[in-house]
């Protein structure tokens, strides 16, 4: 009896092919894509690698069909032709499909020259469960940033836009419609036999499709040249349209140590705990050490101290201290660095009130990288203190094209329109911020203000409400005299009365910190005198809050008009 279709395939062992050809053809993709990344072999040969294992496939399935049973069976001409039959096809097919795969200088060079390109690098993806990635995931494509913005014309969304966009949200149509990116640089990081592995990709997020990619394998210590590698690799195909004659700045480090050291501590950065604070600032002051010329590590200790110092009392003097010696000596380094003229323009308009300084060092700091979205954001403040309004809106709405998704433009958009009169538009800027920020307590009040002036006090109260809640009894003295402003502008005497009575409670002249927010809260309960005496105090003890002085929609006019009020803001240089 002649045997079935299926016994004769398990007579001739034709399922061992079916099940071990794959695995062993997956082993081969991974070595050729190995050396590909390791000694930088042309990508194309993975895809004429699949081609000839495609081939070979049927070559084993026919061979194991004519001879895979026990015994001897003949070798016939029939199936000798069948197999160089199949050889020469795969052979032209792999040639075929490899000379029409078009190679990145093509694709780079086919984009529209006339077009403004907008570039969103995102987080790189790390393998779940491997702690030692954490840092390079982020550290790695923020330096990234820095050498394109240095290298490149494109236009870059800001880090704190592109790196808080909802992990749901990192694709094509996501970045395209979220941070307004027709480019997107993403990675994936791993380790693989002791060395470390990144591959990027950048994609047009317009039609979802790759045009450049590069994938490097090294030792774990040589970030550095992971970084250089990935960067010159991009650069060298980009149109000469979008690269720039001259680098002017290098602020990071030549040594890889200094730079890992660099790289954990912006991970740590800007901490909610003191503790990570501190571990942040130890990690740069370590990247000095190894590398005393590291300017960029300077730059991280002076603005994390200027930030702190925003919040110090007794201690602000000493952390601004350390901030200006380390942003000096970024500046002597190198001239050029953009962000080191933004914190040292941010230094001079909080500590040394040095009001020219201050404009000139964010001007240069804009002129020297058109898309630093921090400088823009902390120049519009400066503006907004001097109320150019003008100029502060067109500064604000520039951060907002490089920083799209951020706390920081957003609310920077809408103080600087409810500083303007411009109150519907505050509140949509709040809105749009709380939106991606739910939780996000001042968006609340900021918005409540543009409530109050919009004569909403119903949704005014529903904000001060909800930051309340969110706050409980943690609140800030400016954040509790801040709820006590939007009650009092609403005229809910029962619940200004209550929450006044549950701040001095809290705070008094022996354990404040904010003595603007002490001033603000008598002016609301219309004791002008003591406002008065606390407003002098603010000025005595150089408070960083001194461009409330300037915020005259806050204040009554019983203070507004009063002289010394007046001479206050004359002896501060700031507009009446």
């Amino acid at each position: 009896m002649e045997d079935t279709f299926f016994e004769k395939l398990k007579k001739r062992r034709v399922w061992k092919t079916i099940v071990a050809y794959p695995a062993a053809s997956f082993v081969i993709l991974q070595a050729v894509d190995f050396f590909i990344s390791k000694y930088g072999l042309n990508p194309k040969a993975l895809t004429f690698t699949l081609i000839l294992l495609c081939g070979g496939f049927f070559v084993a399935l026919i061979w194991n069909w004519l001879h895979g049973e026990v015994g001897h069976q003949n070798y016939t001409r029939k199936e000798g032709l069948s197999y160089g039959i199949i050889t020469v096809f795969t052979l032209v097919m792999a040639f075929y499909i490899n000379s029409k795969t078009p190679t990145t200088d093509l694709v780079l060079n086919s984009i529209n020259q006339e077009k403004a390109y907008r570039l969103a690098v995102l987080p790189f993806e790390g393998i779940a469960g491997d702690a030692t990635l954490d840092y390079l995931a982020e550290g790695i494509p923020e330096n990234l940033i820095n050498r394109l913005a240095q290298n490149t014309k494109l236009q870059l969304v800001s880090r704190a836009s592109s790196f808080i966009l909802d992990a749901k949200l990192r694709s094509a149509q996501g970045v395209l419609e979220h941070l307004k990116a027709n480019l997107m640089l993403t990675g994936q990081i791993e380790r693989f036999n002791g060395s470390l592995v990144v591959n990027c990709q950048l994609i047009d997020t317009e039609n979802n499709s790759q045009i450049w990619g590069e994938k490097v394998a090294y030792n774990s210590e040589d970030i550095l040249e992971v970084e250089e590698n990935m960067v010159n690799s991009l650069i060298s195909t980009l149109p000469e349209k979008f690269k720039k004659a001259d680098v002017t700045s290098k602020a990071w480090s030549d040594n890889p140590e200094a730079q890992a050291h660099y790289m954990k501590g912006r991970a740590l950065s800007y901490g909610s705990t003191r503790e990570e604070v501190e571990s942040a600032l130890d990690h740069f002051r370590e990247a000095i050490k190894l590398d005393p010329k590291f300017v960029a590590a300077y730059v991280a200790i002076a603005n994390e101290q200027q930030v702190q110092a925003m919040f110090a009392t007794d201690t602000r003097s000493e952390i601004f201290n350390e901030a200006r010696l380390a942003v000096q000596t970024a500046l002597s380094l190198d001239p050029n660095y953009a962000e080191a003229h933004t914190v040292d323009g941010s230094i001079k308009f909080y500590l040394e009130r040095d009001w020219e300084a201050a404009e000139a060092a964010y001007k240069k700091a804009i002129r020297l990288d058109e898309n630093n979205a921090t400088a823009l954001i902390r120049y519009t403040f400066f503006l907004t203190t001097f109320k150019r309004y003008e100029e502060a809106l067109e500064m604000a709405h520039r951060a907002v094209v490089l920083d799209p998704i951020s706390i920081s433009s957003l609310h920077n958009l809408g103080w600087a329109n409810l500083l303007a009169g411009n109150f519907a538009e505050a509140e949509k800027a709040f809105g749009d911020a709380l939106e991606i920020h739910p939780n996000w307590i001042w968006g609340y009040i900021k918005r409540g203000y543009a409530h109050v002036y919009q004569n909403n006090c119903e949704a005014a109260y529903k904000d001060e409400e909800k930051a309340r809640e969110m706050v409980g009894d943690r609140g800030s003295e400016l954040l509790e005299s801040c709820l006590i402003f939007i009650l009092n502008q609403c005229n809910y005497d029962d619940l200004v009365a209550s929450a006044t009575k549950r701040y001095f409670d809290k705070y008094n002249s022996t354990n404040y910190k904010d003595p603007m927010a002490m001033a603000f809260v008598y002016a609301v309960n219309e004791n002008f005198e003591e406002s008065l005496r606390w407003h002098q105090i603010a000025i005595d003890e150089e408070t960083t809050g001194f461009y409330q002085f300037t915020l005259d929609y806050a204040y009554p006019k019983e203070i507004l008009e009063d002289p010394r009020f007046k001479q206050m803001k004359k002896d501060l240089k700031l507009p009446q």
